[in-house]
């Protein structure tokens, strides 16, 4: 494996890492009101915030379009292997019947 695509698959799964701890961190977050306020050094939390946690907690996730689009943008520059020039097909063998059939009754 090429040292460029050995980093390629190393940052892809850094990346995948770090997007299950921030989805991990915020549903722990979203279901703690204590760290959620320790989060923001706050006694009182207003329900209507718009902080990631909230946002999250209600659903609305919109860093996933933009991871979406990133992941389409630095598809095609990953190297994709050629398709080969022909194909070796096998047909099955067919010399021994099935084992059993289906019940008569």
């Amino acid at each position: 494996m090429s040292r460029q695509k050995h980093f390629l698959e190393l940052m892809r799964r850094l990346i995948a890492a770090g997007g299950v701890a921030l989805v991990l961190a915020l549903t722990v977050l979203a279901v703690s009101p204590a760290l959620h306020a320790w989060l923001h050094g706050e006694n009182q939390l207003d329900p209507n915030d718009d902080c990631a946690v909230v946002l999250f907690a209600h659903g609305l996730t919109p860093a996933l379009a933009a991871l979406v689009l990133l992941g389409l943008v630095l598809r095609p520059r990953l190297e994709q292997p050629s398709a080969p020039d022909l194909l070796f097909l096998v047909a099955p063998s067919f010399d021994l019947p099935p084992g059993c059939g289906p019940p008569l009754s």
